[in-house]
């Protein structure tokens, strides 16, 4: 947030934002979440690059199926979106490979 932001500003977009993911399964999204973040520490990853993404997935899919993986995906893409502003969905190749196995 911006300096110009009045507290009361900032506290009630974090309350939106922690509103969009859902309230039921929220603790399922934080873990697939957590573990890509836990992943990107291993490799030393700093920047959610598609690259990452798909090597990231790839890893996964040789220990889920494809049901399950496109699951992992759809959280991820969400806590992304919600936690660091960064839409996957824009991601061509990711996406595509995505969209093709759902």
């Amino acid at each position: 947030m911006n300096n110009c932001e009045s507290e009361e500003i900032v506290e009630a977009v974090i309350i939106a934002i922690s509103n969009l993911l859902p309230t039921k399964s929220r603790s399922l999204y934080d873990i697939a979440y957590n573990r890509f973040k836990k992943w990107c520490a291993e490799k030393n990853v700093q920047v959610y690059s598609e690259n990452v993404l798909l090597a990231y997935f790839s890893e996964n899919a040789k220990n889920y199926k494809s049901s399950t993986l496109w699951a992992q995906y759809s959280m991820v893409k969400s806590c992304l979106i919600v936690y660091n502003n960064i839409d996957i969905s824009k991601f061509p190749q990711t996406d595509r490979i995505f969209e093709k196995n759902r």
